[in-house]
């Protein structure tokens, strides 16, 4: 029952965060706001594996997403400084 409503919780934060996502219109460094409301995705994603019972999965992605969004950041400031 617990789980149940763990995952309803975290699927209704996906539709949030997936709404937020395409609510922004092409501006200036928008990658970054976009970078952020992926957050939540992964947010929600890390509750749900570890509501499912799958901590090394939770874990993995506290680990690696961090990096990734860091390096598509990184990526997105080092074009702009060479255009």
């Amino acid at each position: 029952m617990i789980t149940q409503a763990i995952y309803v919780l975290c699927g209704i934060a996906v539709l949030i965060a997936s709404v937020g996502i395409t609510r922004f219109g092409e501006r200036k460094n928008i990658i970054y706001a976009r970078l952020h409301i992926a957050g939540v995705f992964d947010v929600a994603c890390m509750t749900a594996m570890l509501a499912a019972g799958q901590p090394l999965v939770a874990i993995a992605y506290f680990i690696l997403t961090p990096l990734v969004v860091h390096s598509v950041a990184n990526a997105r400031h080092h074009r702009r400084e060479n255009d």
